[in-house]
């Protein structure tokens, strides 16, 4: 059975063991892992053995003090017989009897060893207000100015042409009243109109002699 010691500074070694054929072995300082470790510097689900073909994997989950082997902060650890990793401030230990390494060896291993990326720094906020863009107000066709109402030549030269005509009658009607009160003057009687004297060749009535 593959056996983990877990020494927790200041205290004694504690080993556990578990069959090979476990799938998930929980580690942290919750009552609820498989392997509880008492220590401030472990979180509450700390990290997980995963059984994979040859072996086994230690992988962090998302631990405050996180993995390490050597000194070097892992994300996933290939587990070796004989490793001695960190947990936190925990020394964990990985061993196999040579029963479980004849197992393991038949099984065809895939590395899932990673180091943890470094945490990249939050990004300050940019010292340059980004500019408000003002949505561009929808564009219409403009509406056609209703026609203006321009006088026409043809209605301009009627204007005018209404103006002469009544130019011309007031004319008549001035030169028939005076020809009228000219030839009352002179005797003549009944109906009197210029117009028809001078379309009936009519002679105007000759100035009576004086007495």
């Amino acid at each position: 059975m593959p056996r983990v010691s877990i020494t927790i500074p200041g205290k004694n070694s504690q080993p556990y063991r578990f069959k090979l054929d476990r799938n998930k072995v929980t580690i942290g300082r919750g009552a609820d892992n498989d392997i509880v470790i008492d220590d401030p510097s472990v979180s509450s689900t700390h990290c997980t053995m995963d059984r994979v073909d040859g072996g086994y994997v230690l992988r962090d989950r998302s631990s405050t003090n996180g993995i390490s082997l050597e000194s070097e902060d892992m994300d996933v650890i290939d587990l070796r017989n004989g490793d001695n990793v960190k947990v936190g401030d925990v020394q964990f230990e990985y061993t196999l009897a040579d029963e479980e390494l004849d197992t393991l060896d038949s099984e065809d291993f895939k590395s899932h060893e990673r180091k943890k990326l470094p945490e990249q720094p939050e990004q300050p906020p940019s010292s340059k207000a980004k500019k408000k863009v003002k949505a561009r107000p929808a564009s219409y066709p403009p509406t056609p100015a209703p026609p203006q109402m321009l006088a026409s030549s043809s209605s301009g030269g009627m204007l005018g042409f209404g103006t002469f005509l009544l130019g011309v009658v007031a004319l008549i009607a001035g030169l028939n009243n005076g020809y009228v009160a000219k030839q009352e003057k002179l005797g003549r009687e009944g109906e009197i109109f210029l117009h028809r004297d001078i379309l009936d060749g009519r002679p105007a009535l000759e100035k009576k002699a004086a007495d």
